[in-house]
């Protein structure tokens, strides 16, 4: 079997080849706010128990999914205003997380700007905002714990 030193540098290696193919300079938009992917991890003043909402930013579009259904929404504003169309989702059933994804999807339907500062893109409405981090959620990683946490809605 393999030494605990060797597993350690072999999982060091692995992550620092995997961030070698990361994209260092992430293409951004004529406003600054740069594009790619995001995950949700707060709504209002609020954390999200799980990480299983994202957001695709591109310059006329926004897309994604929520914690049941996929979305897109065409934006007619330039970012970093938000113009947004109505918001175009799949129609699954979502027993567990429907207040997370009603709260969600409101939230960026009346969404008006969007600001990056620190690695953090916020999407800010008239009443609240939502907090977004660069990346893509881990779905096969989400473990019993966090399962059950995200069984019980915002914290």
């Amino acid at each position: 079997m393999f030494s605990r030193p060797f597993m350690a540098v072999a999982a060091a290696a692995a992550v620092l080849s995997l961030a070698a193919c990361e994209d260092p300079a992430p293409k951004t938009s004529a406003g600054g706010i740069p594009l790619g992917d995001y995950v949700l991890v707060g709504l209002g003043g609020r954390t999200v128990p799980l990480r299983d909402v994202t957001l695709r930013v591109e310059e006329n579009r926004l897309s994604g999914h929520g914690p049941c259904n996929r979305y897109t929404v065409e934006n007619n504003g330039d970012l970093p205003a938000l113009q947004l169309g109505p918001i175009s989702s799949s129609t699954q059933a979502c027993a567990v997380n429907q207040d997370l994804e009603t709260s969600f999807f409101q939230t960026l339907q009346s969404a008006t700007s969007v600001e990056y500062y620190g690695g953090v893109l916020k999407v800010k409405a008239p009443q609240t905002w939502l907090i977004f981090e660069r990346g893509v959620p881990k779905r096969d990683q989400i473990s019993a714990l966090d399962a059950a946490r995200g069984q019980q809605g915002l914290q």
